[in-house]
């Protein structure tokens, strides 16, 4: 009888409610568009900013305006798989439908419980308990998966921590900034051995071919017998003595008449084919192959051009060995020149940035290059110093926020 007696009560309270159903009806409808609105100005906006970020990362900047797509090409620049922008927006939807259908059995366990006269309390600390795990479990891995991408990202685009934060907690904000500031894309840093090591492995490649020159000494040395030939038939003769002492026909003195045979010492002017032993000496022409090694040595030492230094704030003088330098306190090369050499500037000022511009040399010129430092990059004299905003021509002094260095060629 109680429970009748509440749903009797229901039903007079919802008749009186009734009359003002239609302005609340009405305030719920305007509520609904401005959301909407707000919706769509902010998806605008966020659409616009990513597809200067895209841009500036040679990717299609249509991508920026399909939903999940976006943010699955953002998982890609920053390394890691793009679906999980699906997975994101999988488990959101996932998470939405659950938290109805449990809001919906909270809702009507209250509802059985009016007409029934028992208590949904448990109902709805269970629904509650329900959702709030869902949604922190889904929070979690959104949390994760952001805190990843934006790491890379800002890594990439030589960004700190503060850019991190920003990204997570404002997307639209954070794209503003890096599609539309003086952020440079310089790719997801990786281990690079820089211009210098090639050179070393350059130079044992000569050295083999210096070397092989030395087999042909062994030949020369074989050709150096050919001289003693002469002499030997000299010492022919006495060979044959050497049959009669053991030939067993004892007969035959004859032999011993050979031992005049030595007469032919009269040929001892001989000797002087001796003299002409000195014509082997054409066999030391061999070690001419060496003379052609050293002209290709000269050949490679033909390549070596005039060496660059730099000067850097403490003193100390780097050579420049590549084309390409990168500047900074830990810089690293650009996408477009990862053999760029790097060279790490201490600088007690604090002025320098991490990777602060970039030394190029054309035609035996230097140009330096701005890479969107904090502090900027000025050349010239101290009275006349000029700020780069282009690739410009360097010589001589130029300064990366307040440190000083200089460039010259010996």
């Amino acid at each position: 009888m109680s429970g009748l007696t509440g749903a009797i009560g229901a039903v007079d309270t919802l008749h009186a409610v009734v009359p003002g159903g239609a302005a609340v009806g009405g305030m719920s409808i305007v509520a609904t568009i401005v959301q909407l609105v707000l919706v769509i100005a902010v998806y605008v906006w966020l659409a616009l900013a990513l597809s200067a970020v895209f841009a500036k990362v040679g990717r299609p900047t249509w991508k920026a305006w399909v939903p999940v797509y976006n943010i699955w090409t953002l998982f890609e620049v920053a390394g890691m798989k793009g679906w999980w922008a699906a997975v994101q927006a999988g488990a959101g939807i996932v998470v939405a439908i659950v938290g109805g259908v449990v809001t919906a059995a909270a809702a009507e366990a209250v509802v059985d419980a009016g007409f029934s006269g028992g208590g949904a309390q448990g109902a709805v600390i269970g629904a509650g308990v329900t959702l709030v795990v869902l949604w922190v479990l889904y929070g979690a891995l959104v949390l994760i998966l952001q805190i990843r991408m934006m790491l890379a990202l800002c890594r990439g685009f030589s960004l700190g921590v503060g850019f991190v934060v920003l990204g997570v907690a404002l997307l639209p904000l954070w794209a503003s900034l890096v599609g539309w500031g003086a952020a440079q894309w310089r790719g997801i840093p990786t281990v690079h051995t820089g211009g210098i090591p090639p050179t070393p492995f350059a130079a044992p490649d000569s050295a083999p071919a210096q070397a092989a020159p030395a087999a042909p000494q062994a030949p020369a040395a074989a050709f150096a017998p050919a001289p003693g030939a002469p002499v030997v038939p000299g010492t022919a003769p006495a060979a044959p003595v050497a049959p009669p002492a053991n030939n067993p026909w004892m007969p035959p003195p004859a032999a011993p008449v050979a031992a005049p045979a030595p007469a032919p010492a009269a040929p001892s002017p001989a000797p002087a084919p001796a003299a002409a032993a000195p014509a082997p000496a054409a066999p030391a022409a061999a070690p001419a192959p060496a003379d052609d090694d050293l002209d290709e040595h000269t050949v490679l030492a033909a390549h070596r051009q005039p060496t660059t230094t730099l000067t850097l704030p403490g003193g100390i003088t780097v050579s420049l060995q590549s084309e390409v330098a990168v500047l900074g306190r830990n810089p690293v090369a650009p996408s477009d020149s990862p053999g760029a050499q790097r060279v790490p500037i201490d600088d007690v000022t604090r002025t320098v940035s991490k990777t602060h511009a970039l030394l190029r040399r054309d035609a035996g010129q230097w140009t330096i290059t701005d890479l969107a430092s904090t502090n900027g990059v000025f050349v010239g004299p101290a009275d006349a110093e000029t700020e780069v905003t282009a690739p410009t021509a360097l010589s001589g002094r130029f300064l990366l926020g307040d440190a000083e260095l200089h460039l010259a060629d010996s």
